[in-house]
């Protein structure tokens, strides 16, 4: 579970991660939000850490049935997008599964949890190509890698 300060820090990375995958696509920048949002507030009903409010759950409803299938970025590259999300999906998935698991599993846990900001990576290869996606890939990494410089193995949930 993050702190209130935590979280506005992440908020502040994702932003600025945003803007670099999506260069001047202002689509591409309203989809990356749109997922990140609906991310974030699914990760927050799963673990019930933190407080969801009704007006959260409309707006991902709105995301999810609207937003990102009207966005024309995500229509122009739904095959590729949509396969990210599948993947991201099962990730967090057993992520999730594992991480009350044996020591082995909750370290594969810590690092499969983060899987869904591989789309940023993706997103920056649509936009900017290859170089960019290098880029991008690096400094999400950089800026949420799976073991960070608080990485603790003996703080891995049980």
């Amino acid at each position: 579970m993050s702190t209130p300060q935590e979280r506005e820090e992440d908020t502040v990375k994702s932003d600025e991660l945003i803007k670099l995958a999506s260069g001047k696509n202002k689509e591409a920048d309203k989809y990356l939000r749109m997922v990140g949002y609906v991310w974030r507030v699914m990760d927050d009903i799963y673990d019930g850490d933190y407080p969801i409010t009704r007006g959260d759950v409309l707006k991902i409803i709105e995301y999810l049935f609207i937003g990102i299938p009207s966005n024309r970025f995500f229509i122009h590259h739904r095959d590729k997008l949509i396969s990210q999300h599948i993947t991201a999906y099962n990730a967090w998935s057993v992520a999730n599964r594992w991480s009350k698991g044996n020591l082995e599993q909750r370290v594969f846990s810590h690092v499969w949890r983060g899987d869904y900001q591989a789309v940023l990576g993706l997103v920056a290869l649509l936009t900017g190509g290859i170089d960019h996606m290098k880029l991008v890939d690096q400094k999400v990494k950089e800026t949420f890698g799976p073991i960070g410089e608080d990485f603790d193995i003996n703080k891995l949930g049980k």
